[in-house]
């Protein structure tokens, strides 16, 4: 596996972010598989990705944050028990919040929002750098199996994205996608993706 420095890692991150400012869409390692992203607040580079994923524009989007506090920018009264299961989950977790607000144009189209706090290393400064969430949505064809590594990443998504992240192309560990809970007004929550 390539060895890669500070500087590379920090110089990746300065040229993902400058992309998402513009308008681009990235492909870049998250802390569960690789991911296809774009700045939330943009419906042109979010039609972008749903053109690459071949995908619909009836499913929802989920957002990436670093930080836990976040969530409430985004989420009317929070519950508890959100911030319970993610301290006790042991691998990365994606929350279905009800009562969503300052819902981005097409990240979702209910009164939802799906949002994963991430603390893998280039995501997390990633969202440093940026300040603000970045859409995250696994970087596979829709209806076809999410990747295991970059080498497994169907060519069409490559050639269509902006950018593609110079980070962990040799990495070969076993990722998968995160736990998807949905947490309901009642407190209640069901497993919608183990």
């Amino acid at each position: 596996m390539n060895n890669f420095t500070r500087q590379h890692i920090e110089k990746e991150i300065k040229h993902a972010a400058q992309v998402i400012r513009e308008g681009g869409v990235i492909l870049y390692p998250t802390d569960t598989i690789w991911g296809i992203g774009c700045d939330p607040r943009n419906d042109k580079a979010i039609k972008k990705i749903l053109r690459i994923k071949q995908r619909t524009e009836t499913k929802s989007l989920i957002i990436l944050v670093c930080e836990t506090s976040s969530i409430k920018n985004f989420v009317h009264n929070p519950l508890p028990i959100a911030f319970d299961l993610m301290e006790q989950w042991k691998k990365p977790l994606t929350i279905v919040f009800p009562r969503a607000k300052n819902i981005f144009g097409l990240v979702n189209n209910e009164d939802t929002i799906g949002i994963r706090v991430t603390k893998e290393r280039f995501s997390y400064n990633l969202l440093k750098e940026l300040q603000h969430p970045i859409v995250s949505t696994s970087a596979n064809l829709s209806g076809t199996p999410s990747p295991v590594s970059y080498k497994s990443i169907n060519p069409f998504i490559k050639e269509n994205v902006d950018y593609i992240v110079d980070y962990k192309h040799d990495n070969f560990t076993d990722m998968k996608a995160s736990t998807i809970i949905k947490i309901h007004d009642n407190g209640s929550f069901e497993v919608l993706r183990p």
